[in-house]
């Protein structure tokens, strides 16, 4: 991977353009919403964060949401500037540096491959209990859904998008319908706004809710990735935007009336019965409702899990797209289909690793405490939580140092660019230190490892490119998309009067 000048650069970009102006608003609400996974996150993730949080869990969501939205007000702010593929690995360099743009790129990627076994897993064994097959037969389902992935990931990312926004739709409808009728019973025991409260956590008031943010966090994680489809939006200063607020306020007005329903249903007493439980809104559906619909709320679930795999998938391989054009990493990564433009490449190493990961944790490495299929799940999903949430406090970061460069050219105030970033880097920081004290149970011990051995390896590569090609270090973050390009270089560098 040697030094290119900025000709050939700019002649290898053009021959692997991804597909501009193809998607719409909706298709970037898509995007978003899809990757929220709201369905999965609601049957899957909730009984992790009650084995900490328990019937205080739609507190943990709420603080969860409350990071989200302020990071969500800080990804506006650039994405309004600048259209890109691969957001953070973008936004970073134009705020924090060159070296902090490619860390954050790093990390951004890993996280998102890691929810790739991760949801697939889910996938595998949703399936398998759905048509009443051996649990051990999670592996080939798991396979079933990659090869369909592979298929979804490569053709144009427009049919991709309408898919999953026609199957998060008819998802959220029966979950709806379930929250409506467990609300309107009262649950197990009645109303109880305590839920959103400290008082009912299993491990320990403070300790628990933001022991339990990190799998609130992962339910959310998503929300913002229309932005790393801002060369393939039409229009992305404006539809970009509209996406991330439509789906940040969808996911927090969803997730706590969903957790609370639940948390009544079960009863908020009565936490441990919910964190036994690994289908928990489907027992809920079935108790309130009927168990037909139980059933419905698990397939939405599964449908909802390959969903989202092929949008963080999707997602993943784009950053990896934008760092392979720019040279910092094999330029391989940076080439396209030349029919359907997109990045076929980055896409099926994405795959190729993801399968590694999932065999490796399910089965040499799986915890008995969770099963092959749930140590995959649990296991991949704190590990990519846990370094998507250290992008996220970058880009917050990141953006007051943004907004304080570009202040001559907006309305800046101090609530609105400074303490609103500072909210959200507090709060995911929280949840990052509860997720390692007190130390995690089997094999999730772990993660907080392997996340900082891939940041530890992050660093000395961009140590490295420093080092023995700058060139490539310079050219960190430094093509946008048509939309916003030349707008965000006058604005960065109109001088503060």
């Amino acid at each position: 991977m040697g030094e290119i000048d900025s000709a050939a650069l700019a002649a290898r970009v053009g021959e692997n353009e991804l597909a501009h102006g193809t998607l719409r608003v909706w298709d970037a609400i898509a995007i978003s919403v899809s990757v929220l996974a709201p369905g999965m996150a609601m049957l899957l993730n909730t009984s992790g964060v009650a084995i900490a949080a328990g019937g205080s869990t739609p507190l943990a969501f709420l603080l969860g949401g409350i990071a989200c939205l302020a990071l969500a007000f800080v990804v506006i702010g650039f994405t309004r500037r600048m259209a890109s593929a691969g957001y953070a690995y973008t936004y970073a360099s134009r705020s924090l540096g060159k070296s902090a743009g490619f860390v954050a790129g790093w990390l951004y990627f890993f996280g998102m491959i890691c929810f790739v076994p991760m949801t697939m897993s889910g996938v595998g064994y949703l399936a398998a209990d759905l048509t009443h097959t051996s649990p051990k037969l999670w592996i080939l389902f798991f396979f079933i859904g990659m090869a369909l992935f592979v298929l979804l990931s490569v053709i144009r990312i427009r049919v991709t998008t309408r898919t999953q926004l026609l199957v998060g739709a008819i998802t959220v409808a029966v979950i709806v319908i379930v929250d409506l009728v467990t609300t309107a019973k009262g649950g197990s025991h009645g109303q109880a706004p305590s839920a959103f409260s400290f008082n009912h956590t299993l491990q320990g008031g403070f300790t628990g809710v933001f022991y339990g943010i990190i799998f609130g966090v992962t339910s959310y994680i998503g929300f913002e990735t229309a932005a790393d489809f801002g060369e393939e939006t039409a229009n992305p200063r404006r539809y970009i935007p509209i996406a991330i607020i439509c789906a940040t306020g969808f996911a927090i007005v969803f997730y706590l009336w969903t957790t609370y329903s639940m948390a009544i249903g079960f009863g908020v007493k009565n936490g441990a019965a919910w964190a036994n439980d690994p289908v928990a809104l489907k027992t809920i559906a079935s108790t309130f409702v009927t168990p037909w619909v139980g059933t419905l709320v698990e397939i939405g679930g599964m449908c909802s899990a390959f969903i989202v795999s092929v949008a963080c998938a999707t997602a993943g391989a784009r950053t990896l797209f934008a760092m392979g054009r720019e040279d910092v990493l094999p330029s391989w990564f940076g080439r396209t289909h030349p029919r359907f433009r997109t990045p076929v490449n980055a896409s099926l190493a994405v795959a190729a690793v993801a399968v590694v990961m999932a065999l490796l944790i399910g089965y040499p490495l799986s915890d008995s405490a969770f099963g092959n299929a749930f140590s995959n799940y649990y296991f991949w999903a704190t590990t990519g939580t846990l370094v998507i949430i250290v992008v996220y406090i970058m880009i917050c970061l990141g953006g007051i140092v943004f907004f304080w460069r570009t202040r001559a050219s907006r309305r800046w105030n101090v609530l609105s660019h400074v303490v609103v970033p500072v909210i959200g880097a507090v709060v995911f920081g929280a949840a990052l230190y509860g997720s390692v004290h007190p130390t995690p149970a089997g094999i999730l011990k772990w993660t907080p490892y392997v996340g900082l051995a891939w940041l530890v390896i992050g660093i000395g590569a961009v140590l490295w490119l420093r080092a023995q090609r700058p060139g490539a270090v310079a050219r960190i973050g430094s093509i946008l998309g048509e939309e916003g390009g030349e707008d965000a270089a006058l604005l960065d560098t109109r001088p503060v009067s």
